[in-house]
């Protein structure tokens, strides 16, 4: 697991820095990009003529296994948290011998939004154009004893001579670079209600990826000599890691793909003739992310499947690239065929599908409540990362040049979050987090969603 969790930040961080659903910033009157992420038609009949993103950026993160303790790391140490990560610093386990079966979860979402404008037409059209960069990554139900092993380079000693089993653990993540071109317009208003719907269509292009499903592992770890497995299967993908070496950016790419965005929005306003009240209350529904990439340049899928193998001096040999990984397992499996194992080359991956719901509600000009719900739609037995179910109540308090948020959510992706956040914007600029605490020195560290960003726009 270790591995694994270095791998994916070194691949995803560099160039993927903003959550993807930013609640204290992305569900208010002057969000206009940003807001677009949750719902499409909300830019429709924006009180901005148009506006250009700079950049935006933030992570979420968050996991039941590994934790920082409280007092580890400095207040906003980032350069602490990720030497640690590399050199294995700071990190305790919540592994527990007395309940190994216990099963734990990963997610990490992030996204880093790009030069990215958009313009008003007439009153009630808008258009806007984005680039985007972003990655996924989920492992599901763990078995303790799978991500202890992991974890520990299968090195533990008390974890030797014991029949392990792994039947549930789920992998799935991937990058990539998006390309987006969206459209709203006001379908309706009779000055009392108003309807608007919204549609972003976008080009993907695939950077990495990888995936393994159908887990049935029986294994026992003898010592550093012996690695046994019985009655053992399990499918995975992968893209070619060792083509990353390459700094062209035409070797970057391993895949395209299409996805697409949908919503629609009803706003209600009591007095027609008030311009200082945007609304009474504010009604969305949107889906979002549906699509896939199809990974088919360098990339692979394969099948392991066994009666019974032997990793003779698993502990010496030196596996120099991802394709000798494949092939010394295939070898291990197959007794000796070590071409065997690959089934495809090519594999697709769906994108975090999402169905979410709004509610806007104002309370007086300028005091607002916001309620939340996005829920991930899984992808049954297809490879795809999957979006965490969340649940927000947001209160914010806004100004054209300002306003003030404080998301209070529940994130949900086989473990339930309760978290408290705080956002702000100010004039250009906005930062903010729906879970900062952790990072800022409060508690154990086991996660953080945080975001920052710099627009420039321009009132009708």
């Amino acid at each position: 697991m270790r591995k694994t969790l270095i791998a994916w930040c070194c691949v995803c961080l560099p160039f993927c820095l903003s959550a993807q659903y930013n609640f204290g910033i992305g569900n208010g009157n002057y969000s206009g990009i940003q807001g677009a992420r949750i719902n499409p038609a909300i830019t429709a009949g924006s009180p901005m003529q148009w506006e250009v993103n700079a950049v935006s950026a933030g992570i979420l993160y968050d996991n039941t296994f590994l934790y920082t303790p409280h007092g580890s790391v400095p207040v906003l140490g980032f350069k602490s948290i990720y030497s640690g990560i590399i050199d294995n610093r700071h990190f305790v386990t919540r592994y527990d011998p007395s309940n190994p079966g216990k099963l734990y979860q990963f997610v990490l979402s992030t996204e880093v939004l790009g030069p990215s404008v958009r313009v008003n037409i007439g009153t009630d059209q808008s258009v806007g154009l984005t680039v985007a960069a972003r990655s996924y990554a989920n492992m599901r139900d763990l078995p303790g004893t799978t991500a202890q092993t992991a974890y520990a380079y299968l090195l533990q000693p008390d974890l030797w001579n014991k029949p392990l089993s792994d039947h549930s653990s789920r992998l799935n993540g991937m990058g990539w670079l998006q390309y987006g071109l969206d459209y709203s317009a006001i379908l309706m208003d009779d000055g009392t209600n108003q309807l608007k719907a919204g549609i972003g269509l976008n080009y993907l292009q695939g950077v990495v990826a990888a995936y393994a499903k159908n887990t049935n592992l029986n294994f026992t770890v003898n010592d550093t000599a012996n690695l046994q497995f019985i009655h053992s299967s399990v499918d995975y993908g992968r893209t070619d890691y060792d083509s990353y070496r390459r700094i062209r950016r035409g070797d970057l790419v391993h895949g395209q793909g299409l996805s697409a965005d949908l919503g629609i929005i009803f706003l209600h306003k009591a007095d027609p003739h008030d311009p200082t009240v945007p609304y009474d209350y504010r009604l969305g529904i949107s889906v979002m992310d549906i699509g896939a990439i199809d990974f088919n340049r360098n990339a692979a899928a394969y099948h392991l499947q066994t009666d019974t193998a032997n990793f003779a001096a698993w502990r010496q040999v030196h596996l120099a690239s991802n394709l000798a990984v494949d092939r010394t397992l295939s070898a291990i499996f197959y007794h000796g065929d070590s071409s065997k194992s690959q089934t495809a080359d090519h594999f697709k991956m769906r994108m975090p599908a999402a169905l979410s719901l709004q509610g806007d509600f104002r309370l007086t000009t300028r005091l607002f409540v916001n309620a939340t719900i996005v829920k991930g739609l899984h992808h049954r037995d297809d490879p795809g990362v999957i979006q965490p179910d969340l649940y927000s109540i947001t209160p914010r308090m806004e100004t054209r040049w300002w306003d003030v948020s404080l998301p209070l959510s529940l994130l949900y992706y086989g473990a339930w979050r309760p978290r408290i956040g705080v956002a702000v914007r100010i004039g250009y600029f906005f930062i903010g987090g729906d879970a900062p605490w952790s990072i800022l020195g409060v508690g154990d560290i086991h996660g953080a969603d945080v975001y920052v960003g710099f627009r420039y726009f321009s009132f009708k």
